[in-house]
């Protein structure tokens, strides 16, 4: 097998990996670094592609933007205890 196909299904396989993670997991800070990491990769497969602009494009928009938006999100929303009670 050539170089880039190996490098393909090595990048692929994690980007499985981190979906997994994401999906999975318990704490949704972790769920959205695991998702920036996604974001990341998706970005090393445009390279692959040589569609460095996409790559780009990817990393300024959902890596950049997306990712900080959805934490920020997170932060600046009420936490709520079992009773009811805001914390």
């Amino acid at each position: 097998m050539e170089m880039i196909v190996v490098l393909f299904w090595i990048i692929a396989s994690l980007i499985l990996a981190s979906a997994w993670a994401v999906v999975n997991g318990n704490d949704i800070v972790h769920a959205v670094v695991w998702l920036s990491a996604v974001f990341l990769l998706t970005a090393c497969l445009f390279i692959l592609a040589d569609a460095e602009f996409l790559a780009v494009i990817q990393v300024l928009v959902y890596v950049g933007a997306i990712s900080v938006v959805i934490i920020f999100g997170i932060m600046l929303t009420k936490r709520t205890l079992k009773g009811g009670e805001s914390a």
